[in-house]
């Protein structure tokens, strides 16, 4: 399902609805103080049945050292796999909308404006990031 098909989803719902899924984002989103259980979550739906190559969909695949990646002030280590297929590298968020982000930690707060209805520039407001790289 498609981010546009999930938002049409979510106009189509009544006012309360929208509201508790709102609550419900918001208290989610508010436990976490950085992005690292979305991380976590994300690596555990993708790899639940086993790791499997995100390029030649071999599940031949080993561990192949870790990557650091800095969120907020701190150095967080990411787990890097290896294909002994096609021996191409990959994370758990490759093939993600994670994948390549410089600014994990914002997301979370994007996401909530964007529930709330806000346009780019008073989410870029409120977030602190250039509304291009909301765009984007």
């Amino acid at each position: 399902m498609s981010l546009k098909e999930i938002i049409e989803e979510i106009q189509k719902l009544n006012t309360a609805d929208q509201h508790r899924l709102k609550q419900f984002f918001v208290n989610s989103l508010a436990s976490y103080s950085a992005s690292e259980p979305v991380f976590k979550e994300v690596s555990e739906r993708k790899h639940k049945e086993g790791y499997t190559c995100t390029h030649c969909h071999s599940t031949k695949v080993v561990r192949f050292g870790k990557y650091s990646v800095k969120m907020d002030m701190r150095l967080i280590e990411r787990q890097r796999y290896r294909c002994k297929y096609c021996r191409k590298t990959f994370t758990d968020v490759t093939n993600t909308p994670l994948h390549r982000t410089h600014l994990p930690h914002k997301w979370l707060g994007f996401i909530q404006c964007m529930i709330e209805g806000y346009s780019l520039r008073k989410a870029s407001e409120l977030i602190e990031v250039h509304y291009v790289t909301l765009f984007y």
